[in-house]
This record gives C-alpha cells, structure tokens and sequence, in this order.
C-alpha cells in the first residue's frame, strides 16, 4: 500500500448498527449482522463501516454506500457478508471508495 490507496476488508455493517454494539462484542455482531437491517432505508442511509477480524472499524465515504448496498443485495449471504474495499486519495485529501467486491466465505 503506497499513501494514496487502500485497500480494506471485514464485515460490512451500517453505522446505526456499529454504533450500538458493545466494543467486545464488535466482531461476533459483524458476523451475524443482516442484510435485511443492512438494507433497512434508516440503516442503509447511516451509511457504512467494515469490521474486521480484530474488531477494527473503518468507515467508509458516502460515495461507497451505493456500490455498497449493490453489493449487499446481490450477495447469497443473508448475515455476515464480508467485502473488500479499494480506496483512493481524491483532490482535497480525503479517501474516496472507487472499489467494492465481495469476500466468499465458504
């Protein structure tokens, strides 16, 4: 990673949901967390975060919250979707997400 892209994984979870969860629970919540909460129109408009495996929160720009909840509607998981997000310094200096995929879990 050089300073001016990223690239992010861990369970996507809306920020009204990330807000909520006890800090020793982060992660075990990421993984049963919904799709349909996640696709909730209150949920979804919080916007999003990732958790990942250490329970760390990266939240992500408003731009990702489309390419988010694509990917969160197509997904075959109903809970614990994980996603990997590719982001970029834009003018300005702040990230911008130009990349969203899913992580298969099998």
């Amino acid at each position: 990673m050089n300073n001016c892209t990223e690239t992010l994984q861990g369970y996507i979870v809306d920020i009204i949901c990330i807000r909520k969860y006890p800090q020793n629970e982060t992660v075990e919540r990421a993984r049963a967390h919904k799709r349909d909460c996640a696709l909730a129109g209150h949920c979804a408009e919080s916007g999003f975060g990732l958790i990942d495996e250490e329970g760390r929160v990266a939240l992500l720009d408003p731009k990702a919250t489309l390419q988010v909840l694509e990917k969160i509607r197509n997904s075959p998981r109903n809970r614990g979707i994980k996603l990997q997000v590719k982001r970029e310094m834009e003018t300005g200096g702040e990230m911008g997400t130009v990349e969203v995929e899913e992580i298969h879990q099998y």
